[in-house]
């Protein structure tokens, strides 16, 4: 502990709050670790101190350009050696780059995560003269296929990590729900990790939902109260919308009345997108509309508003945008405009990420007649489906011991692939499609609800809030609640078994509900009769 805050005085100028102590003294004691911080946090820093504590290279995935370039300003301002490679890079800083990492003259190299099958990447860090000891993993919820913005470049890690010795990984992120939280450990192939998790409660942050008027066409509903909503509070704001389209037309509506706004999602050039974040940066825009896409390692502390126009696809992908907010510790306002005809758009989005079941069946059929070591790229290539797809398929293969991973894209068929392998994938796209579903309509059952958002919304991630919060809509409306005949209970890890769903974890439980996550079915919203009819017990 007093190793890693000398290096954070000497280094950063300020000393480790106790989270970012206990996370960065495991990491620099060799221990695979999983950190779930508030947004605000200091995440770099744990990374930036155990990295130095360790000596030798170490390796940082970030997933946006962005990010990664305030990262290596935060390193080289602090006369740190640190290298960052990525595709936004012109062919001689690539170069020189690579170089530094292979002559041992870096310590930190920041990589996007399309390097992890870069060959010429990898081998640079394989063979550079400093050893890999430690990789760090940012936004990593971002490889949990239950976590929002699933990133199936991120599948590569475990790999990577075998192929340069297996340093001791440290995964951090700012939002995970315990299933996701198991998810990154599992597919990190994480050793008796040490997990950390910080509470979630921000409670500077304000809650509310407003309803669309249902007389209204869906998207002029959601627009118009989307306008109202922001001349009701302050800029510097964040509005996400669920697509590109109405990205775009809130933009221009916004603009109208006066807010220097810009549309922000993937269809913009990546120049003008690196352009808007910027002026956001330097005041020169009150607000950015924006989708998912936007914000992700974005540490602008003055953030006063954040509206989602529609609800999202789930509470976690909710919980680390409205976290953008208030992150200089100051009030700020985080509202749901809420229209029950637009929860399609989420659902449509969940569907369109599955597999498809012709592209399962060519990718096994090639697997079938395959034998040793295979790549997944010719895989691809014979089955006529992108390498993204095939390296999804492979993953679910390898996770039920059809295939074994033989890192850097490449995977090993010891016994012939049966063709029961198909069947066995689709099954569990199945489960997963049933995961996303539950997911949207937690997310809908929290802009529906009457009781505290701020418990309803904590209870999520297992964390009990004795109700009420007093900056929330529905407390500020409703009268003060009995005193509780029932003893909240959350995040103990209790397993309860349904009679029809099956086993189950037990996230939170009070007086109105219980909330639990099913291993068949999902998140499931339960009166707590279900105790006393038999329909539900707790495991002994």
């Amino acid at each position: 502990m007093s190793d890693v805050n000398a290096i954070a005085e000497s280094v950063l100028g300020f000393a480790l709050r106790p989270a970012q102590q206990e996370t960065a003294s495991a990491a620099a004691a060799g221990r695979d670790t999983l950190a779930v911080l508030p947004t605000g946090s200091g995440k770099s820093a744990i990374y930036q101190v155990a990295g130095l504590a360790r000596g030798g290279l170490t390796v940082v995935v970030s997933p946006l350009l962005a990010l990664q370039r305030d990262q290596l300003r935060s390193l080289t301002g602090r006369n740190v050696a640190a290298r960052m490679v990525n595709s936004g890079l012109r062919h001689s800083e690539r170069l020189e780059a690579l170089n530094a990492v292979r002559e041992g003259s870096a310590d930190f190299v920041l990589l996007g995560p399309e390097q992890l099958g870069n060959e010429e990447t990898i081998g640079a860090i394989s063979d550079s003269r400093r050893p890999v000891t430690l990789i760090a993993i940012d936004e990593a919820h971002l490889i949990s296929q239950w976590g929002h913005d699933f990133r199936p470049d991120y599948l590569r890690l475990a790999d990577i990590a075998d192929t340069l010795g297996r340093p001791p990984l440290l995964a951090l992120t700012a939002t995970a729900a315990p299933p996701v939280q198991a998810d990154i450990t599992r597919r990190l192939r994480m050793t008796d990790p040490k997990v950390i998790v910080a509470g979630f409660d921000r409670p500077n942050l304000s809650l509310a939902v407003r309803l669309t008027r249902q007389d209204l066409p869906e998207a002029q509903a959601i627009e118009d109260r989307t306008v109202e909503v922001m001349l009701a509070h302050e800029t510097p704001a964040l509005v996400y919308a669920l697509t590109h389209t109405h990205c775009e037309e809130l933009a221009e509506r916004l603009r109208l009345d006066a807010y220097k706004t810009a549309a922000y999602h993937a269809g913009v050039p990546a120049a003008e997108r690196a352009r808007i974040q910027d002026a956001f940066f330097a005041g020169e825009l009150d607000i950015v509309v924006a989708t998912s896409a936007f914000g992700m390692g974005i540490d602008k502390p003055d953030i006063r508003t954040v509206v989602h126009a529609g609800v999202p696809g789930s509470l976690d992908e909710y919980y680390q945008e409205v976290g953008r907010a208030g992150r200089d510790g100051n009030a700020a306002a985080v509202v749901l405009v809420h229209d029950s005809r637009a929860v399609r758009i989420p659902r449509l989005l969940a569907a369109r990420a599955r597999v498809p079941a012709e592209t399962v069946t060519a990718v096994v059929h090639q697997l079938e007649a395959a034998h040793g070591q295979v790549a997944l790229a010719d895989v691809a290539t014979a089955a006529g489906v992108s390498h993204t797809a095939t390296q999804r398929v492979a993953t679910e293969l390898i996770e039920q011991g059809f295939l074994t991973s033989s890192g850097r894209d490449e995977v090993t068929v010891a016994t012939p692939v049966p063709a029961s392998a198909r069947d066995a994938v689709l099954a569990s796209g199945d489960r997963r499609q049933t995961i996303l579903a539950s997911q949207i309509d937690t997310a809908r059952h929290y802009a529906e609800t009457t009781q505290c958002r701020r418990a309803e919304l904590l209870a999520y991630f297992g964390e009990h809030y004795p109700a009420p919060c007093g900056n929330c809509d529905n407390d500020a409306a409703a009268p003060p609640p009995a005193a509780a005949t029932w003893s909240p209970t959350t995040g103990d890890g209790t397993r309860v078994t349904h009679k029809y769903w099956g086993s189950g974890l037990l996230l939170s439980r009070d007086d109105h509900e219980l909330s639990v996550l099913f291993d068949s079915v999902g998140y499931r919203h339960l009166t707590p009769a279900v105790l006393t009819n038999g329909l539900l017990t707790i495991d002994a």
